[in-house]
């Protein structure tokens, strides 16, 4: 049997039970179960008969005390003596349940199948270890020692993505997995929706990784320590998806990637908890905040900072933090947050709908082409045929590269089948306006005019448009 503070300490890591009090004649160690209002005690010393009747006759008599110090009226208090003898003594009065049961293996107080593995391969350290833990006035500290494996389970996804991501970078030079599962606004308009879900476990700098990973396991223990593995997972799945939509109705260009948006939803959760707890304490907030400044100054050695992702996973974290304390705020005020949610979603969509942008790899090699880079800017082109890729846009630069090269008949040719394709696009428009003005056909210069998206972004395509009109 693993001696006392160690016992207590494993089973404030793998059970519901955190430290509650520390007698000293007979050394006694309190732990308490807030959900089903139970004490645990924890004694390391043999007690005759009329000992352990004693100690449990002073239990019922400091039993108003007891509930006062617990915070909550006790159902129950299940005294374990960490013996090698055998014996149940049951003990009630009309309130209250005083069991005591002798044990010599934890395994009857711990269910969790990952302790089994914890007591094989972990080496024991010395007793005042486990005291100072468990003792400690840390704000965080009793959230660090818990056992949390959902918190794991996502630490470790991240980790695995982004060992596999910097592998496919550095060691193939290939960027697919990163353009497969990052955020982009072409792509996730276009129907690819798992982004929204992908992006938030991939990262590519290690400064990046480092900082989200950081954050996510400690806020990560903290949520699932106060609720559930669920509601952790909850509020990471919501706050990363709903985050990275958000954003999406101010960012069009480039890429988004990574734990932020859920991790400040995390944070979220938390801060709610803390106010309608009324657990505000300077030395918790000042540990939050720590956090916070830690998350944000480390953030800013990585480009193109998403603030938007991290506004709206912050907002959709404490709206989650006041459904999951429902108790607390109560029934009006959770509904209100679930509509808010689905509204913010709502408009989320909307907004990232109402935005229009290109395929990236249009992008890219219209950055080229516009450098005069145009071998490169040939290299991407083909690269979207190979790949199945091609837009109206990938049409109308090849057929610009062919005009750039003397075939100027094969060039406007694709440039015409680019307009075919997409008519409301103002670049592979553009053209086909302009030669309808040479013309002087205005009517059919109005009537491609009216098949652009509105509004027109084009000055020169203004100035066509109020001309005809």
């Amino acid at each position: 049997m693993r001696n006392k503070w160690q016992a207590a300490y494993e089973v404030a890591k793998y059970t519901n039970y955190d430290f509650f009090h520390h007698d000293t004649n007979p050394e006694i160690i309190w732990l308490k179960d807030q959900k089903k209002r139970t004490l645990l005690c924890l004694v390391d010393v043999d007690l005759t008969d009329t000992e352990l009747e004693d100690v449990t006759d002073s239990i019922f008599n400091s039993q108003d005390h007891l509930n006062k110090l617990a915070g909550f009226t006790i159902k129950a208090i299940n005294v374990y003596h960490l013996t090698d003898k055998k014996f149940t003594r049951k003990f009630k009065s009309k309130t209250l349940k005083v069991n005591h049961r002798a044990i010599n293996n934890l395994e009857k107080i711990i269910s969790n199948p990952f302790y089994k593995i914890d007591i094989k391969y972990k080496k024991s350290k010395d007793d005042s270890y486990y005291q100072k833990r468990l003792t400690s006035r840390h704000p965080f500290e009793k959230y660090m020692i818990k056992f949390t494996p959902m918190t794991l389970l996502l630490v470790t996804l991240n980790t695995l993505v982004f060992l596999i991501n910097i592998l496919f970078i550095h060691l193939f030079n290939n960027n697919e997995l990163t353009h497969l599962l990052a955020v982009i606004h072409y792509e996730v308009t276009s129907g690819d929706y798992y982004r929204l879900l992908s992006s938030s476990f991939l990262h590519v700098g290690v400064s990046h990784f480092l900082m989200n990973i950081f954050a996510l396991f400690i806020l990560g223990k903290f949520v699932e320590g106060l609720y559930s593995g669920w509601h952790l997972l909850i509020t990471y799945i919501i706050s990363g998806v709903i985050a990275s939509m958000f954003s999406l109705g101010f960012i069009t260009e480039g890429i988004s990637l990574g734990a932020s948006g859920a991790v400040y939803g995390l944070l979220g959760v938390i801060i709610v908890h803390l106010l309608v707890n009324r657990k505000i304490k300077a030395k918790l907030i000042m540990q939050i905040l720590v956090i916070f400044v830690v998350v944000s100054a480390l953030s800013m050695l990585t480009a193109n900072i998403n603030h938007f992702a991290h506004a709206a996973g912050l907002i959709i974290g404490a709206l989650l933090g006041v459904i999951y304390n429902i108790k607390k705020t109560g029934i009006k005020y959770s509904v209100g947050a679930l509509v808010v949610i689905i509204l913010f979603t709502l408009y989320s969509h909307y907004a990232m709908n109402q935005q229009t942008s290109i395929h990236p790899m249009d992008d890219e090699a219209m950055t080229y082409y516009e450098q005069g880079e145009y071998e490169r800017a040939l290299e991407v082109v083909n690269n979207s045929f190979n790949k199945e890729v091609e837009t109206p846009l990938t049409y109308y630069i090849l057929g610009e590269l062919y005009i750039e090269s003397g075939d100027e008949e094969k060039g406007q040719s694709l440039i015409d089948q680019s307009y075919e394709m997409d008519p409301s696009n103002e670049l592979t428009a553009k053209d086909k306006i302009i030669a309808y003005r040479k013309r002087q056909d205005y009517d059919s210069m109005k009537e491609a005019l009216d098949k652009l998206e509105k509004p027109i972004q084009d000055d020169g395509l203004k100035i066509l448009a109020e001309e005809v009109n």
